[in-house]
């Protein structure tokens, strides 16, 4: 199993290099920020300035967003934005993309709330000319740019199977450790239909924890062991982690160094 790190850009700018620079120091395979405008009332910085900084007070992890939307970002600026994050960072950029889901998102950037069927629509067309820029050969330079897809349904398994190198599934809001996992198990079976159909391999990987899927695997080491069991059974890779650790967990359910004596094994 892979392991990888969502971090919250929501501490002072000092903090946050110095988190950076201590996940790397665990060997985190992965470090990701998310991309949203304001997602509530505490201080938040911009994603792709983030991950300019990351890539330039860390030496080894891949780094990314996790997920960049497409309510606010115009596939050509995303495409020439990654570009340049991936050359500054000798190669190391995971692009993630997704749907966008976040009420302030939309209401921020004046974007009206689209239908499902809207959305699938429009995310689809801008996927497909997000690849397109990427290959562009107008835009330089050109360092790999592997992209993420993150979500679930049909669109989402169909875009990852043609032009992903990795899926990302986060569950929902608001379930239960079952329901996240069977949710995402089901997705999975989606995907490797499609793979089949594709012949393309593509990471499966999961965000994992409150409030999305109420997964709590800091509570002990045999926790932990029979969280990344059961994941690992229903055919994921990797599963991303939010940092801080007791993000939004419940209380008394994260011992204290736990993380990064199982990571550290990592």
């Amino acid at each position: 199993m892979r392991f990888a790190v969502l971090t919250l850009q929501n501490a002072p700018w000092a903090e946050l290099l110095d988190r950076w620079r201590a996940l790397e120091d665990l060997d985190i395979e992965t470090i990701w920020v998310a991309d949203h405008l304001a997602p509530g009332e505490e201080p938040w910085f911009e994603a792709w300035s983030c991950l300019t900084a990351l890539a330039h007070v860390t030496e080894r992890p891949r780094i990314g967003p996790l997920v960049s939307p497409m309510t606010y970002r115009n596939p050509a600026l995303l495409a020439r934005t990654a570009l340049t994050v991936a050359e500054l960072s000798g190669g190391r950029l995971e692009l993630g993309v997704g749907s966008g889901a976040s009420e302030a998102d939309h209401a921020l950037a004046e974007v009206p709330e689209w239908t499902p069927k809207e959305r699938a629509s429009l995310f689809t067309t801008w996927v497909e000319r997000l690849v397109e820029l990427l290959a562009d050969e107008r835009l330089q330079p050109k360092a790999p740019v592997p992209i993420t897809i993150a979500g679930h349904g049909p669109t989402i398994c169909r875009l990852a199977a043609e032009h992903a190198e990795r899926w990302n599934a986060f569950g929902g809001f608001g379930m239960s450790a079952e329901e996240g996992l069977a949710r995402c198990r089901r997705d999975n079976e989606r995907l490797d239909e499609l793979c089949a159909e594709t012949g393309r391999k593509v990471l499966r990987s999961a965000l994992v924890g409150h409030p999305f899927i109420a997964e709590t695997p800091w509570q002990s080491e045999d926790t932990f062991h029979d969280f990344v069991g059961r994941w690992q059974e229903a055919g994921f890779e990797e599963l991303v982690l939010f940092f801080p650790w007791d993000w939004k967990m419940p209380e008394g359910s994260v011992e204290p160094g736990l993380a990064e004596r199982m990571l550290g094994k990592g």
